[in-house]
C-alpha cells in the first residue's frame, strides 16, 4: 500500500497494519461504491514525476463508473475550482463512453489519428541513429527491437 514503507518501515513485510489491504485496487473499491455514471470525490495526485514535473500546475482526478468499468479522470487544478467545469468534464466523459460503447470515441479517434506510418518510423529511426553516432554513442538495438523490424512469414 502507498506511503506503507515510509510509516511502517521498522516493521516486517506481512506485519505492518496495511497488509490486510494490500491487493485492493482502488477500481476493485469504487467499483463496489459506485453507481454506473457516478464519480467519487476529488483526489490531488501525489505522484513524485508530476511533482517533478508539473511542479505549482497540480493535477486532481476522480474516479467515474461508466457503464462498463471503473476510469481514472485526471484533471488540472484550474478546472476542479470551478463547479461547472468540474460537472461539464463528468458529462462529456460518460457521454463519449455511451456512444463509444465503454470508450470514449473521442480517443478512439485520435489514437486511430495517431498511428505512425512504417516510412516515418524509418525516417525517425534513421535521425535518431545519426544524432547517437555524432555524440559518439553505439546504436545498437536489442534482440526485441530488431525482432520487431524484421517481418516474419
Amino acid at each position: 500500500p502507498a506511503n506503507c514503507i515510509s510509516k511502517c518501515d521498522q516493521l516486517a513485510n506481512g506485519k505492518r497494519p496495511c497488509d490486510i489491504l494490500s491487493g485492493i485496487t482502488d477500481s476493485m473499491l469504487f467499483d463496489r461504491i459506485l453507481k454506473p455514471g457516478e464519480r467519487s470525490a476529488l483526489f490531488a495526485s501525489s505522484s513524485s514525476i508530476l511533482e517533478k514535473y508539473y511542479g505549482e500546475h497540480h493535477v486532481y482526478f476522480y474516479y467515474l463508473k461508466t457503464s462498463e468499468e471503473i476510469a481514472r479522470v485526471e484533471l488540472p487544478a484550474w478546472t476542479v475550482h470551478c463547479a461547472e467545469l468540474l460537472n461539464l468534464s463528468h458529462s462529456l466523459i460518460l457521454e463519449q463512453c455511451r456512444l463509444g460503447h465503454g470508450y470514449p470515441v473521442s480517443l478512439s479517434e485520435a489514437h486511430e489519428q495517431a498511428v505512425v506510418s512504417g516510412q516515418d518510423r524509418r525516417i525517425f529511426n534513421q535521425l535518431v541513429e545519426e544524432m547517437l553516432t555524432a555524440s559518439q554513442i553505439n546504436p545498437s538495438n536489442s534482440a526485441k527491437s530488431l525482432s520487431k523490424k524484421t517481418r516474419w512469414v
